[in-house]
């Protein structure tokens, strides 16, 4: 008989429960490269708080990219300044949708 071992992570999420002194951490990040106090690694196990996690940084990715391209639009179209303003809203509305959208499909993955 041929035993798989596979680990999904579906699975492995439904039958690993949180520790009983579990509590969420804070945003920036789940993991310091810094040796402060020792290796610190924190870990996300509700489903909330993993597609939370996820959608806020990569909203803040694309909002970064999404800045810099609008900043250099309105720098190459700077003779048009009464309808170059509309550029950094545009982009700003657009990189917010696609932001979410795509931190919802990961996070809830």
């Amino acid at each position: 008989m041929i035993s798989f071992n596979i680990t999904l992570s579906f699975i492995q999420r439904i039958s690993s429960a949180a520790p009983l002194d579990y509590t969420t951490p804070s945003f920036p990040s789940l993991y310091w490269p810094v040796p402060v106090r020792g290796p610190q690694a924190y870990y996300l196990y509700h489903p909330t708080d993993i597609w939370r996690f996820t959608t806020l940084w990569t909203l803040l990715f694309y909002a970064a990219v999404h800045f810099v391209v609008a900043g250099w639009a309105c720098g190459v179209q700077w003779r048009n300044w009464k309808v170059v303003w509309v550029v950094p809203v545009i982009y700003a509305v657009l990189g917010g949708i696609e932001g979410v959208v795509a931190g919802s499909v990961i996070g809830g993955l």
